[in-house]
Parts: C-alpha cells; sequence; structure tokens
C-alpha cells in the first residue's frame, strides 16, 4: 500500500491527541446524592476493573480514519498480464561493469556481468509469468519474437547478443504497439529513458577505452573513466604511449594510409578495442568518352565497371531521379552566370570553392531536384537529388582547382573500408540513470472506503452515545454533590 499524500500522516499523533484531550475535558453534568462516602468507597474498589471507554475509542477510531483518507492510500496489486519487453542489444550493453546480486541459495561470485545478462536476469521471471507476451531486441532495426506464452519466449531471451552500433529504442516501441496493442511496454537499457510505460536502467561506472574513429593515418580514441588513462596502443604492430583525459578523447597520426588499430589491457567492453582502415577501388561507369575525366577517375584508383557501377556519369540533363548515384554534366548552356552560395550542407561539397567563378547556366532539372549552386541574380547553376548531382558542362569545370576535390569528395568515401565498433557513444558507456517500475496492473483508492467507515462510526458514537438509551450520563461518569 502506498499513499499519494504520505506528510499528511504525520498529522495523526496530532489529531488523536487533540481528539483525546477535548474528549477528556468536556464538563458532565451534577448529580445530587445523599451522601458521598458509600459512593467513593464502591469506585475505589471498582478502579481496578475499570471497563474500556467505547465512546472514546470509537470517535479515536474515526479521527484516524479521516487522517488516512486525507493521505490518499492505494492498494497496487501486481497481476500477470500482456506485456511487451524491449531489450537493448548495443555494444555498450556489453560492458562488464555490473556485480552479481546475491540470492539467497546461490553462492556470491567476483566476477562481474555484461549489463545485458543483468537485464536478462531481472526480466526472466517477468516474462515467464506473463500469459501473452513480445520480447523486440533492439539494435539498428528492432526484431519482435511473439507475441505468444511469456515462458516460451525465454529461450529467445537467452539467445540475444549486444554488438549493434546502435539501438533504436522507438522503433523497437513503436513496433511492440502495433503487435501487441494495449500491452505496457517494459525497456530494459543503458540509454537514456525513451518515455515507455516502464524503464529499466543498466548504466554502470566501469571505465572503457575504445577506438572512435579511425582513417588514413589516423586513429582517435576516448576514455570514459573518471581519471586519466595511461597506457600503449597498437598501430600497424608499432606501440605506443599515449594518455586520455578522464571523458575525453586523444588522437594519434601514423605514416600509413592504411591502418590496423589495438588497445592494449583490459577494460569493461572489449568490442571497440579493435579497428582498421582500407581502401578498396570505387566501380565507376562513364556513358562517353571524356579524357579528361578518365585521367582523374585512374589518378583516384576507380575502376570500370559498365554493368555494375556504384558511380555513373553521365553527359546530357537527368529525366528522373537514378536508381544508382550519377553525375550528370550537362551537354549545352544557355548563358554564364557567378556562383554566389552553394548548398553547403552536402559532405561532397566540402572544401570545393566555386563562389566568383562564372559558370554556364544549365537547362533545368526535373521535378524533385533541388538547387545546388545559385547565381548572383538567382540563377540555379547546379541541381542536386538524394542519388545524384547535375552540373555545368565538363568543359567549363574541368580546368578549376575545385573539380577534382569535388571527385575526390563523391569517390574516396564509397572506396573506405572501415571495420570496428567506431562509436563514441557507445565506448563512453552510458551512465546509471533513475528506473522507472511499470504501472501496477490494479489500483483500489482507499479514501473512500475510509471516509465511509469513518462517517459509520461516527454514526455509531452519535446513535449509542447521544440519541439511544444509553445516552442518559452513568454514574461512573456524573459529579455526584451531597445534601
Amino acid at each position: 500500500m502506498t499513499f499519494l499524500a504520505p506528510l499528511v500522516v504525520l498529522a495523526l499523533p496530532v489529531v488523536l491527541g487533540l481528539v483525546y484531550w477535548l474528549y477528556r475535558r468536556r464538563r458532565p453534568p451534577e448529580r445530587t446524592v445523599a451522601g458521598l462516602w458509600l459512593w467513593q468507597k464502591a469506585r475505589r474498589q471498582g478502579r481496578s476493573r475499570r471497563r474500556l471507554d467505547l465512546r472514546l475509542l470509537l470517535l479515536l477510531l474515526a479521527a484516524s480514519c479521516m487522517v488516512l483518507a486525507l493521505a490518499r492510500p492505494q492498494l497496487r496489486l501486481e497481476r500477470p498480464g500482456p506485456l511487451v519487453i524491449v531489450l537493448d542489444a548495443s555494444a555498450s550493453m556489453a560492458a562488464t561493469d555490473l556485480t552479481p546480486e546475491y540470492r539467497p541459495g546461490r553462492a556470491a561470485t567476483a566476477a562481474s556481468l555484461s549489463r545485458l545478462e543483468s537485464a536478462k536476469q531481472q526480466l526472466r521471471e517477468r516474462l515467464a509469468s506473463s500469459p501473452r507476451a513480445l520480447l523486440i531486441r533492439a539494435g539498428e532495426r528492432p526484431q519482435a519474437f511473439g507475441p505468444a506464452l511469456g515462458r516460451t519466449l525465454l529461450d529467445a531471451l537467452a539467445g540475444i547478443r549486444p554488438g549493434d552500433p546502435e539501438a533504436d529504442l522507438q522503433a523497437a516501441i513503436a513496433l511492440g504497439h502495433r503487435l501487441l496493442p494495449g500491452a505496457p511496454v517494459l525497456v530494459a537499457s543503458d540509454s537514456p529513458d525513451p518515455g515507455a510505460e516502464g524503464y529499466l536502467n543498466l548504466g554502470g561506472y566501469g571505465q572503457n577505452v575504445g577506438i572512435t574513429a579511425i582513417g588514413p593515418g589516423f586513429v582517435a580514441f576516448a576514455n570514459s573513466g573518471p581519471r586519466l588513462w595511461e597506457g600503449q596502443v597498437v598501430v600497424n604492430g608499432r606501440l605506443y604511449a599515449l594518455k586520455i583525459p578522464a571523458g575525453g578523447y586523444a588522437t594519434l597520426e601514423v605514416p600509413s594510409l592504411t591502418v590496423q588499430a589495438q588497445v592494449s589491457g583490459n577494460d569493461a567492453l572489449t568490442l571497440d578495442n579493435q579497428a582498421s582502415f582500407t581502401r578498396r577501388a570505387v566501380r565507376v561507369a562513364l556513358s562517353e568518352p571524356a579524357p579528361a575525366l578518365e585521367r582523374l577517375l585512374a589518378l583516384l584508383g576507380t575502376v570500370r565497371a559498365p554493368a555494375n557501377p556504384e558511380v555513373r556519369f553521365e553527359i546530357g540533363t537527368p529525366k528522373e531521379t537514378p536508381r544508382t548515384f550519377t553525375v550528370y554534366f550537362a551537354r549545352q548552356a544557355q548563358a554564364e552566370a557567378t556562383v554566389l552560395d552553394l548548398e553547403r550542407t552536402l559532405p561532397y561539397l566540402r572544401g570545393v570553392e566555386l563562389v566568383g567563378f562564372r559558370l554556364p547556366v544549365p537547362p533545368p532539372a526535373p521535378q524533385g531536384w533541388r538547387p545546388l549552386l545559385t547565381g548572383e541574380a538567382g540563377e540555379i547553376l547546379g541541381w542536386y537529388s538524394p542519388n545524384g548531382v547535375y552540373l555545368p558542362p565538363l568543359v567549363a569545370l574541368r580546368d578549376l582547382p575545385a573539380f577534382p576535390v569535388l571527385l575526390y569528395n563523391l569517390i574516396a568515401p564509397r572506396g573506405e573500408i572501415r571495420q570496428g565498433l567506431l562509436r563514441p557513444q557507445e565506448t563512453l558507456l552510458p551512465r546509471p540513470a533513475p528506473s522507472r517500475p511499470l504501472p501496477p496492473t490494479f489500483v483500489l483508492e482507499l479514501s473512500p472506503w475510509l471516509a465511509l467507515l469513518a462517517v459509520l462510526l461516527l454514526a455509531t458514537e452519535y446513535w449509542c452515545f447521544q440519541r439511544g438509551p444509553r445516552a442518559k450520563a452513568s454514574p461512573a461518569s456524573t459529579p455526584l454533590t451531597s445534601v
């Protein structure tokens, strides 16, 4: 039982004391008798077996019920029912920084549990008791098991393994609501509370060092611990001493375009201790011969693959949005204009300086394409779509310093191969946050019943001691005077 206004209970002793004081200080009517000595003698003999004051007891019980009713008590019961369990399977859930809980009859061990294994221990009993349950593995894409009888999903729960670069908890919650409508959702994760009906936090305070970024001649490391990390890392077979500040990052540059890196030593998470970077040849296709373009593509290490290219180069105006990423060069132009601005949010325009250059204005792109380059008078000098770029004629671009940079930005990222976790948010290990239990399946408000009981007690007191045949003053409680 819980109280929604627990501070009101503190007033209970004060209220009971006040009722007792007011009851005892009342002055009963006097009664005249012929003599007092026999009456007083009889009272002294009966003090040892004084009866319970029923009227006072009724008043105290009524006052107690009223105070407790104002405290708004609730009776909450847990009854097995439909349930959706969302289990985070991101890489940070593999961190071994939780101590096993001690249970009677089970020997305590010094080994640490992973966050995921701790979640399984806490969810197993709840899942087994549910008559209809849905288990969802929350990774980059949610995976559902069920709906089915809860105990039949225990094997699926035991088989879940962590390792995804991230966990899309919102998509997993939406999937649970769709597959099992009306059932409460319990999320077990070390990520921030996603706002489901229940939340079980699995965060810990373990120290972890891992690789968060890698590229040609470049490696970045992060330290989740509360103190400076001093250790060694192995890059391309060579040991490097490294210092990483608490909760911060450090970088290391090496003279090699291909990189293999490893963190030495043990920490809470092993999935981010190794990473590598290599390059491969990107497959391209050209619709027409273009010597200047072909020379640049050869310098970038591309290979010709007309049947299955990753990037196409076309001469002409696009007719529709292409399926394969395609770079279009206009065949002819209407006029020239000076570039005033360009779409700076696109990654392949990083370092491409075209502002101030005069370029031909290509024919308009079809519907769905958006402006890429804008002239001084609002002319559109280039277009882009999610899967293509439409530029002025190649002859106007090939001699510009920005053209090789643009081609590099379009080609190089497609040939880069990175292996490893490479997720700073996972390496830094989410820290503990307050859990939020599922709401009870049955809630009974006790305030109305307590108020009704108080009214019944007061009515009983009124009928028995003020209105009924026992309302007359009793000799034991009436002061006597002699005549």
